[in-house]
């Protein structure tokens, strides 16, 4: 039995309902003296009665009602709770009580606000009753209705929040219930939304949502004889629409007819600098309507949004680790982030996907903390049962993650993995090491053997395809509890070691963030964000990124590396992945955020070619050598190399000489480099 927080409980009768009194010839649960949708309940000595929805119910009692093999569909009612005359006078009899009541209800549209009630010892939920209305329309026979948000704004400030996709409070509607498909403001309605453009709003209340990609909304007036007719129930935030009205009649007018959002705007707004305002682009390969500023949205914007956020939460960067790590997240199927323990490894790659609009709740971010105890695939996917047929997801939630991301190419998803060398990577993350470097139409995860029996193969298939959408971040630390990266994964993934700030930088720039009223967070730009990522990834041919003089360096530099282990030296596919590494830098016009393309080669450099370099004294001291002290200069063949007079041409090559200097002293103080 699957059970739900209070909070849950508490959000899902905070909403309407419409009902009706069930049929006479349908079946009911067990609980009164005769199946009836009236009947006398001896063991509570109470009268019952039995409501059919004919509007959207909580998402939770859809699920339960779908878990459950004999949960009737119907809503509960008690006679004693709600009515104080003649169904509670005892002076009548129990049947004269009953048809009082059946009169009362048959035929009747009835509001009422739903509870999930948990019973605990039979472990199983009912569906009751509460704050019930019993409406003066008659039901019509058949008619089912379409509960709709009515927005307690003025139809000008609704606008204007829709476009600067401002949370919009949908009172009455919470997050306990679908995402709604129209909305409702004055006598507008607002349609041709998706369920998937929904994003909740959950740090303002738990009915705000945020409508991404406002641009397709369109909105139709009603005339008054369409609200006096085909509206019921109406409520201070929701109204309820006959379902044939508003899914035909409403929808094929709002497609031919609709005002759309540009619209909107040429009638209540002026035309300052830095509008809004919708524009066709080809995204990823598809015509798309995107929406941008006149400044245009740019991608720096969203780097700048990133370190706002972190200071937010205490949290400093330097920038080029923001660019760099952005970059790397771009043109690297992984990427994972080291340094310092308590640096902010996993709160960057959190706060990243957060600026990009995604989160855990909506099934975008996954964050999965690797287990010591990891070590094989099924740990972290799960397995095929060949006793039962089915086939059982592993707790940690991977597979349903993965499976959202193919089912919504279009939509960027997240994988964090927490800690991931606490185990062996190489044995628990095997298949994906395999298929990181293969191109879209040929990355797909065996789950299964494709001739195997799987009764629930409709919701878990043989295989699911790891697209483009997906984005892999990995922390790690280095310490004595955790495992070595073989050369096999550093050859796939950008590691990015964090730069640690000095405890008076971090100072001064929270002081600043915080005095400098200028500075804020572009509310609701992430869904913004989120749309335009997949066109952020360049579609240069990473060769054109480097010069022949750079490539004749990098010839060198592999020749030196080959002659002392030619399982290390700078692979074809390593210059391939710098080409797409240095495509994806993004250029700042204002240089506040910016990497230059010598500052650029040295970080891939040091964060791909040189993490390979390790190993013992005796088969590393020619080419990395030996340092005593920090003054010095390590005599290695790689150092001489990155200071010589045709590497400056290309690089300072700064980090990288650091790096070689660190091995250096470590192959001289411990026998070995890392």
């Amino acid at each position: 039995m699957k059970t739900y927080p209070q909070n849950i409980l508490n959000q899902i009768k905070e909403n309407y309902i419409l009902g009706v009194l069930a049929d006479e010839n349908e079946s009911f649960p067990n609980l009164g003296d005769d199946s009836s949708p009236i009947t006398y309940a001896s063991q509570m000595n109470d009268i019952i009665f039995y409501i059919k929805p004919l509007s959207q119910e909580p998402k939770e009692i859809r699920e339960v009602e779908q878990n459950s093999f004999n949960m009737a569909p119907y809503y509960i009612g008690f006679a004693n709770r709600f009515f104080n005359n003649s169904f509670n006078n005892y002076n009548y009899t129990i049947n004269e009580r009953i048809d009082s009541l059946r009169k009362k209800l048959k035929n009747k549209l009835i509001l009422f606000k739903p509870v999930l009630k948990v019973d605990e010892k039979r472990e199983r939920y009912h569906k009751n009753i509460d704050e019930i209305v019993i409406e003066e329309d008659d039901w019509i026979y058949d008619m089912e209705y379409h509960a709709v948000p009515n927005i307690q704004m003025t139809r000008q400030e609704f606008e204007k929040a829709l476009i600067n996709q401002e949370a919009i409070d949908l009172k009455q509607y919470n997050h306990a219930m679908p995402a709604p498909l129209f909305l409702m403001c004055e006598n507008h309605i607002y349609g041709n939304i998706k369920e998937n453009q929904w994003r909740i709003d959950s740090s303002k209340s738990n009915s705000a949502r945020i409508l991404i990609s406002p641009s397709t909304i369109k909105r139709i007036e009603l005339t008054d004889t369409e609200y006096i007719e085909k509206i019921v129930s109406e409520r201070e935030a929701i109204v309820f629409v006959e379902e044939p009205f508003l899914m035909e009649t409403i929808s094929e007018r709002i497609e031919k007819e609709g005002v759309s959002g540009d619209e909107w705007k040429n009638e209540w707004m002026d035309t300052p600098s830095g509008e809004t305002t919708f524009t066709d682009e080809v995204v990823h390969g598809y015509s798309q309507v995107r929406e941008v500023s006149s400044n245009e949205l740019r991608e720096i914007d969203f780097i700048k949004e990133l370190d706002l956020r972190a200071k937010e939460r205490k949290l400093v960067y330097a920038k080029t680790d923001l660019i760099n790590f952005h970059a790397s997240v771009k043109s690297s199927a992984l990427t994972i982030l080291t340094g310092q323990s308590g640096i902010g490894k996993t709160q960057l790659a959190t706060l990243y996907g957060e600026t990009l609009g995604l989160s855990q709740d909506n099934d975008t971010m996954l964050i999965l903390p690797v287990s010591p105890a990891y070590t094989e695939p099924g740990d972290i996917l799960g397995y095929l049962n060949p006793t039962t047929g089915l086939y059982m997801p592993a707790e940690t939630g991977l597979v349903d993650f993965l499976r959202s991301a193919d089912e919504n190419e279009n939509q960027v998803h997240m994988l964090i993995m927490e800690e991931m060398n606490l185990s062996q990577i190489e044995h628990y993350f095997s298949p994906f090491i395999s298929l990181l470097e293969l191109e879209e139409k040929n990355r797909l995860l065996k789950l299964y053997s494709e001739g195997a029996v799987c009764h629930n193969n409709q919701t878990y298939k043989p295989s699911i395809r790891l697209r483009d959408n997906l984005i892999i971040v990995g922390t790690m630390n280095m310490d004595e509890t955790t495992k070595d990266l073989s050369d096999r994964l550093l050859d796939r993934a950008n590691v990015v070691v964090l730069e640690k700030r000095s405890f008076k930088e971090i100072k001064d720039e929270l002081l600043m963030t915080k005095d400098n009223p200028t500075i804020n967070k572009n509310i609701g730009a992430e869904d913004a964000y989120g749309q335009l990522y997949m066109s952020w990834r360049s579609k240069k041919d990473s060769w054109e990124a480097l010069s022949d003089k750079e490539l004749e360096f990098f010839d060198e530099l592999d020749k030196s590396i080959s002659k002392v282990d030619p399982l290390k030296g700078f692979s074809i596919r390593n210059i391939m992945r710098m080409g797409t590494y240095l495509n994806n830098i993004p250029v700042d016009i204002e240089d506040s955020y910016q990497i230059e393309s010598r500052e650029a080669v040295d970080l891939f450099i040091k964060q791909r070619v040189i993490t390979k370099i390790r190993g013992p004294v005796e088969t590393y001291e020619s080419l990395i050598g030996t340092l005593r002290t920090s003054e010095e200069t390590p005599d290695g063949q790689l150092y001489k190399l990155f200071d010589s007079d045709k590497a400056k041409e290309i690089s300072d090559f700064t980090k990288t000489k650091i790096d070689l200097s660190r091995k250096a002293r470590e192959l001289f103080a411990n026998g070995y480099a890392t």
